[in-house]
């Protein structure tokens, strides 16, 4: 904490000597946010489970309102947001965790100086959320109903053709996690831990081609906070580039290295190395006015062997995996680890008012012990969004797998449904 105190204190400081330009200029406030309701029901859960610890349906209301309010003088801004997410008609789901309750919680805070110097676009100290590059890695929520937060030190800044944006944060870890309270949707502040530091460097080409992103994760046991002890460097690669005729392709290729235990317990006392990898690909062209179909493709490394001294598990850190293997929350869709998924996917606009996606895979596991079953099965899945009017869109959808061997097993072997309406007023 001594550190981040540190560093705080270092950017204050820069704010404090930095140029003011606010020469009288008038004090504005703004402020924004929306309210979802969703409707979830799933048939057959994904993963063997036996009928002790969950049922064969399930279903759920969430609701999600958020407040964002907003302060500017000069070259200074301030902005707090609140994020109220609550479950509800769910008694008997394991699933049902913090990244889907958070009960009026402010998930931004924060303070911000533009316009430092000739390069330095702003810095910000204080809590916030971020969305970075493919959002592989690092993201905020839109799907999943709870949000994750950092806490700490942003910098903005441009040179030559990029932009740069380097952090040191403390990842906010959402409270509270006993299964009781969450099921009441109760609420406690949530908190971050000096001993898990993320910080790095993510950088844009100003034609937005390329990505880059550099990130390290730091953590360590504590008295209040029990980890993996992951000492993780990851770097990810991103170019698109469109050609000929209306077609586009996008490669992301991730390798990741260092040093994690395979349990958060606090008997695992064993550091083993990390040798991790993940790609995204897909391949598209625009086959209509209206609509862009593409071939994708996405991998990432897993273990056979939880025993040996190397871990290959990919940990995507504080990324999403909605919008590549499907919807997340009731239906708790593949994890982005130890899977290989080539599909095809097709977005429809109509109008302004439409999206319509649909989309296919299939799935098999990246790695699996001698002799064990690794086909996942055939996944479709559909998306419908109607803009009703400009602050009203409603949201049907749905994902069907068909389950292969390696998941016909458990007390619901039978092929997963799942189907969710929601609507989203936004202000």
């Amino acid at each position: 904490m001594k550190k981040l105190a540190t560093n705080v204190l270092f950017l204050s400081s820069a704010m404090a000597v930095a140029p003011l330009s606010i020469d009288a200029k008038e004090f504005e406030f703004d402020y924004s946010g929306s309210v979802r309701v969703r409707y979830e029901t799933l048939n057959n859960p994904i993963f063997p489970t036996t009928e002790d610890v969950r049922s064969k349906t399930n279903e759920r209301i969430s609701t999600r309102m958020r407040f964002k309010g907003e302060a500017k003088y000069g070259n200074w801004e301030a902005a707090v947001e609140i994020e109220d997410s609550r479950a509800y008609l769910d008694d008997n789901d394991p699933t049902l965790k913090s990244s889907q309750v958070n009960t009026l919680e402010p998930v931004q805070f924060y303070l911000s100086y533009k316009g430092v110097s000739e390069h330095i676009d702003s810095v910000t100290v204080g809590r916030v959320t971020l969305d970075h590059g493919s959002r592989r890695l690092m993201a905020r929520t839109r799907f999943r109903n709870a949000t994750s937060s950092f806490e700490g030190a942003v910098i903005d800044s441009h040179w030559n053709d990029w932009s740069v944006r380097s952090f040191y944060l403390l990842p906010v870890s959402r409270f509270p996690v006993d299964t009781a309270s969450i099921d009441d949707n109760k609420r406690a502040f949530d908190k971050s831990f000096s001993n898990r530091k993320f910080f790095g460097i993510y950088a844009e080409s100003s034609d937005k081609a390329w990505k880059v992103q550099s990130y390290w994760l730091k953590e360590s046991d504590s008295a209040d906070l029990n980890t993996k002890n992951r000492d993780l460097f990851t770097f990810s690669v991103d170019h698109t580039r469109e050609f000929s005729e209306g077609w586009k392709y996008n490669i992301e290729a991730i390798g990741q290295t260092g040093h994690a235990r395979q349990s958060t317990s606090s008997a695992d006392i064993t550091d083993r190395d990390v040798k991790a990898w993940m790609i995204h690909s897909h391949l598209g062209k625009q086959i209509s006015e209206n609509t862009f179909l593409r071939g994708e493709i996405d991998a990432a490394s897993g273990d056979n062997d939880t025993t040996d001294d190397t871990i290959h598990a990919f940990d995507s850190l504080y990324g999403l995996r909605r919008f590549d293997y499907g919807p997340t929350d009731v239906y708790q869709t593949f994890p982005r680890s130890n899977i290989l998924a080539p599909g095809l996917r097709s977005v429809t606009k109509l109008d302004g008012l439409h999206n319509i996606m649909i989309g296919y895979k299939a799935l098999w596991l990246q790695k699996v012990a001698s002799g064990d079953e690794d086909f996942l099965g055939h996944q479709l899945e559909f998306r419908w969004r109607y803009q009703a009017f400009k602050p009203l869109r409603l949201e049907l959808g749905g994902a069907y797998l068909a389950k292969g061997d390696a998941l016909d097993s458990g007390a619901y072997p039978d092929d997963a449904m799942y189907a969710y309406t929601a609507l989203m007023y936004t202000f």
